[in-house]
């Protein structure tokens, strides 16, 4: 069991169920065909389909892992080659072919349609089916009600008059069934029948006690219209069976063997049914309700990072262009300059401002370029000192949150300063934590007016984003105004 805990990554339970599954229905169906029938014998038979069947869990665990083509490889070797290789040398080791084709029917229905089959290494190479499928409790509903049609035609199919010939005892003759056609038909439109009028009863269930009168009523009145469609639903769906031509005198497809649909086995039958049908319904329900909870809150939590992005961008610009215009008003050189690395961060915020992450090392160049765009208009009495990573690691973080620590700086540490002044920037990395520090120095009259908005948003914006798995401190310091950031990075 360690050795498949480490094959699978710690999820061994899950990823080797469908084969299990048919390792404990081939013993079953080894147990139900015996003359002996017990205990012993039924684990004799488990353990001996087991052994039969480990290269089969082992190639089913390693197509969970593998990437696309090379899980195809090992799964036609463990489900095909395997079991053809045993036939040809032995007729099987005693193993029905049944038996290999029900674990290859179940590893695939696994493999296709369960969202988390396939470890987060191989999911970007495969996409699951289950992502191009409507699966819904409806569509479960129906395809187990389909599948329970099947087994049953081909149980009923595969004896001569199982009607008369009860209780039966193959599960699954092919030869017969292909040799009868019309007889497997004839069973089958039949027990169609019925599983239409099961999901007839469902659908009553789900969407007429518990959405229309449970959600908008109560559970009172809930409670007497179960009671109400427990009692005349009960003979209705009875009536409707016993109309199909499969019932006979001595025998019909209803629970109690007879013709009285008011039979009270018919009667607890279907509250047991009832019983274990609503509380599935209920509990999806509350689950489909959480979801569509948490999509409403991501969309609102995504609508107020959008918003804050939309106030943090023209206060940005504003800024800049007043920073353009002072260097046109003195008709210098550099104005030109300062046009193209404008263009270049308003490029940045436009196109990247909006993405949910970007690089670091995209993040420092729209630093860098900001600095030198505010150095062109105040580098002739502000000292900058910046210290960046000397080989930006390949990780992300959501675009424009340390601009706002830098446009502070400048905002309430140059500006309102006539004299010489100084910012200070020192941003490292460790493994994949990032820590900024910006530090400016305050003017020695301290300028009176509104808080902006900067940090605020900022903080906003941490907490939407990390929740509290960030920190954020800004304050007077011994050589000015000091804020600190730390985070975590993300691999691009």
């Amino acid at each position: 069991m360690k050795a498949l805990e480490i094959m699978s990554g710690g999820k061994p339970l899950a990823q080797a169920l469908p084969v299990f599954s048919a390792i404990v229905l081939s013993a079953v169906d080894l147990q139900l065909i015996a003359t002996n029938a017990n205990w012993s014998r039924f684990a004799n038979e488990l353990i001996f389909v087991q052994l039969m069947m480990l290269p089969l869990v082992a190639a089913h665990i390693a197509a969970c892992r593998l990437d696309a083509m090379r899980a195809i490889m090992i799964w036609l070797v463990g489900f095909i080659a395997y079991p053809a290789g045993l036939y040809i040398l032995g007729g099987g080791a005693g193993m029905p072919e049944k038996y290999w084709v029900l674990a290859g029917i179940f590893s695939l229905l696994f493999l296709l349609a369960h969202p988390q089959a396939r470890d987060s290494e191989s999911k970007a190479s495969a996409t699951p089916v289950s992502n191009r499928l409507p699966i819904s409790l409806d569509g479960t509903i129906v395809a187990l009600l389909m599948l329970w049609t099947i087994v049953t035609t081909s149980l009923f199919a595969s004896t001569e008059d199982a009607v008369r010939n009860q209780p039966l005892r193959v599960w699954f003759g092919f030869d017969r069934i292909v040799a009868q056609p019309g007889e497997t038909l004839w069973y089958l439109w039949q027990f169609g029948c019925v599983a239409l009028i099961l999901f007839g009863y469902y659908w009553m269930c789900r969407y007429g006690l518990v959405r229309r009168v449970l959600q908008h009523q109560g559970i009172v009145p809930f409670a007497f219209a179960t009671m109400i469609l427990l009692a005349i639903g009960t003979p209705l769906a009875g009536s409707a069976v016993l109309l199909l031509p499969i019932n006979i005198t001595e025998w019909t497809l209803l629970p109690s063997d007879n013709h009285n649909p008011f039979d009270p086995i018919n009667y607890r039958f279907m509250v047991w049914f009832t019983a274990v049908l609503v509380p599935l319904i209920l509990v999806i329900e509350r689950l489909l309700s959480e979801q569509a909870d948490a999509g409403k809150r991501h969309e609102h939590v995504r609508a107020e990072l959008h918003q804050l992005q939309q106030q943090i961008n023209p206060h940005f610009l504003f800024n800049t262009l007043n920073t353009l215009y002072s260097l046109c008003l003195r008709d210098r050189t550099e104005s030109a300059e300062a046009v193209i690395k404008l263009s270049d961060l308003l490029r940045y915020v436009v196109y990247q401002g909006q993405a949910q992450r970007t690089s670091l090392v995209d993040e420092i160049a729209y630093l860098r370029n900001y600095l030198d765009l505010q150095m062109l208009r105040y580098g002739h009495r502000c000292q900058l000192d910046c210290v960046w990573p000397d080989d930006p690691v390949d990780v992300a973080l959501p675009p424009l949150l340390l601009i706002m620590l830098v446009e502070n700086a400048f905002k309430h540490g140059v500006e309102p300063v006539d004299g010489p002044c100084h910012i200070r920037i020192d941003m490292t990395v460790e493994g994949q934590r990032l820590h900024f520090e910006c530090v400016n120095a305050l003017p020695a009259t301290p300028v009176s007016g509104p808080a902006g908005l900067g940090l605020a948003n900022l903080r906003r914006r941490l907490a939407l984003i990390y929740g509290t798995n960030f920190q954020l401190d800004t304050g007077p310091a011994a050589d000015g105004w000091r804020s600190r950031l730390a985070l975590d990075l993300e691999p691009c």
